[in-house]
């Protein structure tokens, strides 16, 4: 079921997310207690995600970390890449140098000594 998740409102989200940590934490037979001691993080932070409400990213991480789900974030993590059409007109852009310029310091007039 594809669900369009800019139509849900901020806390039905963390409540899927919440439900999304339990079953993966059920689905691997780890206690809460387990959970919060593989994160390093209190048993009250997994209770609390676990009940869909609001925790930092400092407690998601490692409790993505602790039940092998870490890579849920990968989208967070890609490296932005350039089209073929943008690289080629960054390669244009760049001109390359056929010759020092001149040092606009100088006087640069050819003085007679006559």
């Amino acid at each position: 079921m594809i669900m369009d998740v800019y139509a849900l409102a901020d806390n039905m989200i963390l409540s899927m997310i919440g439900e999304f940590i339990k079953r993966q934490r059920l689905e691997q037979n780890i206690s809460q207690k387990k959970l919060a001691s593989s994160a390093g993080i209190s048993i009250s932070s997994v209770a609390a995600i676990e009940r869909g409400e609001s925790v930092s990213l400092k407690t998601l991480i490692p409790l993505l970390r602790a039940l092998n789900s870490l890579h849920m974030l990968s989208e967070f993590l890609k490296e932005r890449e350039l089209s073929p059409i943008a690289y080629a007109k960054l390669l244009e852009s760049q001109v390359s140098r056929k010759r020092a310029s001149s040092d606009k310091t100088k006087n640069d007039k050819f003085e007679s000594e006559w």
